[in-house]
């Protein structure tokens, strides 16, 4: 798959976040997972969530999206308040959750069945993403016969087909072996870099973070709170030449250090 860092053909959206908290309440007590958490992330920015498991960092993309409330603070997205099924937020899961009784280009029409949208110009985009995660060949395939690389793709051309301004990715990558994580990493990066959408993305991969994004926001757990904001100064387009550059290597360096606890080990 090809993709050429052009002009952005949709705008991102700006996501605001203010003295963002929430606590979950259990059986055995209460949990606060974000312990008043500020942050502005720019029309078009691609930024990171780094941190321990248990910092918050799946809650904020959940608050974000609309999927569960929270306690105190203000959040906008796009200068609204989150909702629930939203067309300008997109996400992406871990697992590509794809409708196995559908072929490739039938889960990718997925959301515009939902939305009650049909005709030549709906087979048209559908087909232009298809082409965009690289999958023209395989458009009549059924998800068993895809490997978990080509259900991702399938899963990310999904998440871009009612054209979000955000895209929301939680781990979309962490269930690949390593070649494939970091090929699919630099593959979204390159239509990041074409298609302007703003993305946030939670990932436990420090060079995964390094090699992607914009800015790193490194998280403290119990609560989560933001350790460190650091900028990723790396040119675009990304390549995996870079890797192991003395830039990606300092930058990779301080953001262990904002996660590493007076124990030396990352909380």
């Amino acid at each position: 798959m090809t993709v050429t860092a052009e002009a952005p053909s949709v705008a991102g959206e700006s996501i605001v976040i203010r003295g963002l908290s929430k606590t979950y309440v259990t059986a055995t007590g209460r949990t606060p997972v974000l312990g008043g958490i500020d942050l502005t992330i720019e029309p078009g920015e691609l930024i990171a969530l780094v941190g321990p498991s248990g910092c918050g960092k799946s809650t904020i993309l959940k608050i974000l999206a609309g999927l569960i409330p929270f306690d105190d603070g203000s959040v906008e997205v796009g200068g609204q308040e989150p909702r629930e099924g939203r067309r300008d937020v997109g996400f992406m899961l871990q697992q590509a959750v794809l409708m196995p009784w559908r072929s490739v280009a039938g889960n990718v029409r997925l959301p515009f069945d939902l939305d009650g949208r049909k005709g030549p110009d709906v087979t048209a985009r559908v087909s232009e993403l298809i082409e965009l995660v690289g999958l023209s060949h395989a458009v009549d395939s059924n998800p068993w016969e895809l490997s978990g690389g080509m259900q991702q793709r399938v899963s990310l051309a999904r998440a871009l087909s009612l054209d979000p301004g955000v895209m929301l990715l939680d781990e979309p990558f962490s269930a690949l072996d390593e070649f494939k994580r970091e090929h699919l990493g630099l593959e979204f990066t390159r239509m990041h870099e074409e298609l302007g959408r703003t993305t946030l993305l939670v990932t436990h991969s420090i060079p995964e973070a390094v090699l992607m994004a914009d800015r790193i926001i490194c998280l403290d757990a119990n609560p989560g709170r933001i350790a460190a904001d650091v900028k990723v100064d790396l040119p675009r387009p990304r390549s995996a030449a870079m890797i192991g550059s003395t830039r990606f290597l300092e930058i990779s360096l301080e953001v262990r250090e904002a996660l590493v606890g007076e124990d030396g080990t990352i909380a």
